[in-house]
């Protein structure tokens, strides 16, 4: 309990245990729902499991998809122990196991055995529910395992190669060996699953990211500007300003707040200065220091983490290298010299 500083962290802590739980059932019973019954291989480890899982059932053997995926992320946790915390395993442990669970177990009854499956329905709704409940994995610390942890893996040892591109090229092999032993009909529903379960994740991951900026003219500017320093932990800029028509001096004070937070900031403008005249509007990008638009997923921070550890490491042994060659050449220097005496 020594990583954690409060009772608010641990409720925290659990809180993200919940969720990514909930969200890896989620993600495992929309794959057995809708992927399975419609013949749909998505992309990622997933996708990979189902495609082992059907070239085992061409000759007559029956390993369920969920227990390949499980034993591919158990090989992939054991290379990512050392690159990752012990949370963001420990979290993603509880999401592939739920999804294992979720793969095996879980079906919504109706979809799962219906007598009639439309692939394309199948594949708009099972994608967008799937991208969802990933996005709201990583949201609280956590994932469901698959491609994410192979790209972050092969990019440890691979520093050259970015993630994403190991996670595109991850894909695009599934896709391919999609082609090769399902069609191209089933190939192509593998696209359509990809690029909305992309597009859904990201809606989940980028909705905390926009911003609004507020605009506020009124009299009690340093009591405003104070109250938003303390409750947002936001910068506040005074701008002076001067009514046309009344021909008065004001302040106008300019906050960029992220967008859930916005009613609050309303509530907090009027509760100290009624007659303050506010109006806001849609940040689209933000450029130069304290640009909190730009904030990472923590996914993305652990791989950040662990390219700056790399990084420190790969120096240190530099320094080491040339600090022997150093040593070296002045060791044999020295005997250079003590012959030359002789």
């Amino acid at each position: 309990m020594k990583a954690f500083k409060n009772k608010k962290d641990v409720n925290k802590f659990i809180l993200q245990i919940f969720i990514v739980a909930l969200a890896g059932l989620a993600g495992g019973s929309t794959f057995r729902t809708f992927f399975t019954p419609a013949e749909i291989i998505p992309s990622g480890i997933s996708g990979l499991a189902q495609i082992i899982h059907n070239l085992f059932t061409q000759v007559s053997v029956n390993i369920p998809t969920s227990i390949i995926y499980l034993i591919i992320n158990a090989v992939l946790f054991l290379f990512a122990f050392k690159i990752f915390g012990w949370k963001f395993l420990l979290l993603s442990g509880i999401g592939v196991a739920m999804y294992t669970l979720g793969m095996q177990f879980g079906a919504i009854p109706g979809l799962y055995n219906a007598t009639e499956i439309d692939t394309l329905l199948y594949a708009i709704v099972g994608s967008s529910i799937y991208g969802i409940v990933v996005g709201l994995a990583f949201r609280f610390g956590g994932s469901t395992g698959g491609s994410d942890i192979a790209g972050a893996i092969i990019n440890r040892y691979f520093p050259n190669i970015k993630t994403g591109y190991c996670i595109l090229c991850i894909n695009i092999v599934v896709i391919v060996l999609t082609a090769i032993t399902s069609g191209i009909s089933t190939c192509l529903y593998a696209l359509i699953v990809a690029v909305i379960s992309a597009m859904a994740t990201n809606l989940v991951l980028e909705g905390s990211k926009r911003v609004v900026s507020f605009y506020i003219i009124c009299d009690k500017d340093e009591e405003i500007a104070s109250a938003i320093l303390e409750k947002f932990k936001r910068g506040v800029t005074s701008l002076e300003a001067k009514g046309m028509y009344s021909k008065q001096n004001k302040s106008m004070l300019l906050c960029l707040i992220p967008k859930e937070n916005a009613h609050e900031m309303k509530k907090l403008v009027k509760e100290i200065d009624n007659n303050a005249f506010v109006f806001s509007s849609s940040v689209t990008e933000t450029i130069g220091e304290g640009d909190f638009m730009k904030a990472i997923s923590k996914l993305q921070a652990k791989i950040k983490k662990a390219k700056a550890n790399i990084k420190n490491q790969t120096k240190y042994k530099i320094y080491k290298i040339n600090k022997q060659k150093r040593v070296f050449k002045r060791k044999v220097k020295f005997h250079a010299i003590a012959k030359i005496e002789d």
